[in-house]
């Protein structure tokens, strides 16, 4: 079957992936949608509270995901409105909306892409008018605003006074986390045809990892960004070049001196974080994020189906098919359940030690598109149509 569905995204400009029809009008290649899981539910979720932040990501390819801390959840629409609320009640702390700012002029909105990242009691976040803003979390207030060469899709990073995103085009560039004012930056071709999205970067032990759309994980110096090691962890191979695609869209996930990456048309693998050298790798293709707990990963690949693997090997522990081509984010771990959310608006609650269905939730017919953030009490969704959700964690903790 045809790996077409987020290739699609990418030339049509938009988020949905398409589903129930033909690329090549062969019956083999049909793409159908899975029908709704039915099953008996064992646990019965609770929304704690629901707010509305503008008319979210509408149709879009959006990273745009909210950001929490002790305080507060931060969450923004495309078009440029941004809210603060408390963490319990949902009470609006404070709002703003840059949609008329006038760096926008020329542009039909904001178009806020690259998803919320707070540090230093601010809020950094990209757009796809090649911009980087700075908003004081306690105020909404604007600190800075800079422009750089290319949309900025995926959420900014933060550490040591830098912050530093990674473009559309490639490019790796780290900002004055005061000023604005760019420090560097690192060029990386990239192929002719490339999924609409960007890896998030990691910043670990002075260095930042992120992905490649050559397929490549990469490292670079964070202080000057010299580039240190890359390594591929997929190869373009195929007649097309659809099937050529081998983006890491990913966020890298660092720990105990590893990094855990995956990639379209490749491989999830595990790799040395100093020496960038490869410890295992598994036939895997998908771009949403992995979560990582314990010894196990989470994920999601371009069909839907969800997996548990040991971090240790790479092999797999088990895999629910039951949500083929429902468009899922990516993994959250709330306590002994993991939670994915689908493009028809369902989130569903699976048991993480068995990969089999404890819950069920409609949140927005307009559909889910970015998983969860957590808190040790709450989950916080962001819908398509601008539905923040408040949902209430289970009281069972997993160690």
């Amino acid at each position: 079957m045809k790996k077409w569905l987020k290739s699609i995204a990418v030339i049509s400009g938009t988020a949905f992936l398409l589903t129930g029809c033909s690329l090549f009008n062969s019956e083999e290649d049909v793409v159908v949608m899975a029908n709704l899981p039915i099953f008996e539910a064992s646990y019965q979720p609770k929304v704690a509270w629901q707010k509305s932040v503008g008319n979210g990501v509408d149709k879009y390819y959006s990273q745009l995901q909210p950001a929490v801390d002790s305080d507060a959840i931060y969450a923004a629409s495309r078009e440029g409105k941004i809210k603060a609320f408390t963490l319990k009640e949902g009470e609006l702390l404070w709002s703003n909306d840059f949609s008329e700012h006038e760096s926008n002029q020329l542009n039909r909105s904001a178009r806020f892409s690259g998803g919320i990242t707070l540090a230093m009691d601010t809020l950094f976040i990209g757009t796809e008018n090649a911009q980087v803003l700075a908003i004081d979390k306690n105020s909404g207030e604007l600190k800075w605003l800079s422009s750089v060469s290319g949309e900025v899709l995926a959420k900014p990073a933060y550490a040591n006074g830098k912050v530093v995103v990674h473009t559309s085009r490639g490019e790796l560039i780290a900002l004055d986390s005061q000023t604005g004012e760019q420090l560097w930056s690192l060029t990386n071709k990239q192929p002719n045809l490339t999924l609409r999205g960007s890896s998030t970067p990691s910043i670990s032990q002075g260095g930042i990892i992120y992905g490649r759309a050559d397929g490549f994980v990469s490292a670079a110096l964070l202080e000057t960004g010299q580039a240190l090691w890359q390594l591929p962890i997929a190869r373009p191979h195929g007649a097309t070049e659809l099937d050529r695609i081998v983006d890491v869209d990913m966020q890298p996930v660092i720990s105990n001196g590893q990094i855990f990456a995956l990639a379209y048309n490749g491989n999830l693998a595990a790799i040395d974080l100093l020496k960038g050298e490869q410890l295992w790798s598994t036939k895997y293709s998908g771009f949403n994020n992995i979560t990582l707990s314990g010894n196990r990963l989470y994920l999601t690949d371009y069909r839907g189906w969800v997996y548990a693997v040991d971090r240790r090997t790479g092999d797999q522990i088990w895999v629910n098919e039951q949500l083929s081509y429902r468009n899922v984010t990516a993994v959250t771990v709330a306590n002994e359940y993991l939670v994915v959310g689908d493009g028809e608006g369902y989130l569903h609650w699976i048991n993480r030690d068995t990969g089999q269905f404890a819950a069920q939730q409609k949140i927005d017919s307009n559909g889910l598109y970015k998983e969860p953030v957590t808190t040790g009490t709450h989950l916080y969704l962001l819908s398509r149509s601008g539905k923040l959700i408040a949902i209430e964690k289970p009281s069972i903790n997993v160690e």
